[in-house]
């Protein structure tokens, strides 16, 4: 009985050994699987630049892009050029004074008479005033497309410059230094205008002149910056104590100082200063160390309700953000772009930041929202020189 029970575990030992020589052996190796061909009409590009590539076959179908601007014919000339060399869009502009085109957008606007697609003239203070509450501005976040534009780290700041961060509507691209005051270098030494309190010096009592605040323009603006941000309503009522001369015309307050019948000029015109400086006079712009103003000016976009061509004008309002189109309009226009990767050495000095030099933004949204308010007060203070 043993006997024959120890044949049969011999034998069931050897039927099993080849089961176990295989399962103690090394498992071979999975045969690679071949990967899958993209599906037909599939894109490997990556989702901006299929996009990109939608919307500038649907704006080379629309033709042309509706510009409402103020940049002036050298700009229009040399963006209608890159725009049909590059992209095949016609750039059609209407040109006028900022409140004259944003009347028009206003009217159109009402009467459902869409026929703008971008507004490159806005103003933080009228947009805020005027077209925000009358909700004719439609986001233009969704515009943006190309990642060299949307980079934050392309942009001053770090960031894109919203004039409204909550609703994106407004956006500006320029960063222009105002130099606030023009000083005639044979009666003033640069080394004597270095702070504002410079200004209150004895010496320049009833020798200066400040463009009119009360009409707006840059008098209007170095006057509020430096009642909210750059100094204090007593710097004001002591400034305003030294009697300046208080006028309206940028070319003759150029001309004053130009011929040396008043030293110092307080919110001057930059275009009537290049003028006279050219010419060869002996005057200077100067950036005060503790307080100078930076702005966008001009330098605005937004795109109304019912863009005729909203193809056309996404691929002009990216490649005007892009770093080629910041070039073209910072040569053309003579002021420095917001995007740090533009160059400025072709620039005149007097518009590009300084380092020593503390800057204040005229687009600070706490100062906009504050300017109506501090535009009164001015006006009451600014009586005691009718006096």
């Amino acid at each position: 009985m043993h006997k024959i029970t120890a044949i049969k575990m011999a034998v069931l030992a050897l039927m099993l050994l080849p089961a176990l020589v295989l399962a103690c052996a090394p498992r071979p190796e999975p045969a690679p699987v071949a990967a899958s061909p993209p599906a037909r009409g599939a894109s490997s590009k990556p989702a901006w630049e299929q996009e990109w590539d939608r919307t500038l076959g649907a704006a080379r179908k629309e033709g042309q892009v509706t510009i409402y601007e103020t940049y002036g014919a050298e700009w229009r000339v040399a963006m209608n050029e890159v725009m049909e060399k590059k992209y095949g869009i016609t750039v059609s502009t209407v040109t006028g004074k900022s409140m004259e085109i944003g009347e028009r957008i206003l009217r159109e606007q009402r009467n459902k008479l869409y026929q703008a697609d971008v507004i490159a003239v806005i103003s933080s203070s009228a947009f805020l005033d005027i077209y925000q509450s009358a909700g004719v501005l439609q986001s233009f976040e969704p515009m943006l497309i190309l990642p060299e534009v949307i980079d934050p780290k392309a942009w001053a700041g770090g960031k894109l410059n919203w004039f409204d961060p909550d609703t994106k509507t407004l956006l500006w691209f320029r960063e222009m230094v105002s130099a606030p005051v023009l000083i005639n270098t044979d009666m003033v030494k640069p080394q004597e205008m270095k702070v504002w309190d410079d200004l209150l010096s004895p010496k320049w009592k009833g020798k200066m002149i400040l463009s009119d605040p009360a009409i707006g323009g840059a008098g209007k603006v170095v006057m509020t910056m430096l009642a909210y941000a750059i100094k204090d309503w007593n710097y004001i009522d002591r400034l305003v104590k030294q009697e300046p001369n208080v006028q309206r015309d940028y070319r003759l307050m150029a001309e004053w100082v130009s011929r040396a019948r008043y030293p110092i000029a307080i919110g001057p015109g930059k275009g009537e200063v290049a003028q006279f400086k050219q010419a060869g006079a002996p005057i200077q712009l100067v950036n005060f160390e503790d307080g100078s103003i930076t702005g966008s000016g001009s330098g605005s976009l937004a795109v109304p309700n019912g863009s005729p061509h909203p193809n056309a004008a996404k691929v002009f309002i990216n490649f005007l953000l892009s770093k080629e189109g910041q070039n073209i309009t910072a040569r053309v226009g003579g002021y420095p772009s917001a995007r740090v990767d533009v160059p400025t050495d072709f620039l005149d000095p007097e518009v590009v930041r300084r380092p020593g030099i503390k800057y204040f933004s005229t687009e600070d949204r706490g100062y906009l929202q504050k300017l109506d308010e501090i535009t009164r007060r001015l006006a009451e203070v600014m009586k005691q020189l009718s006096k």
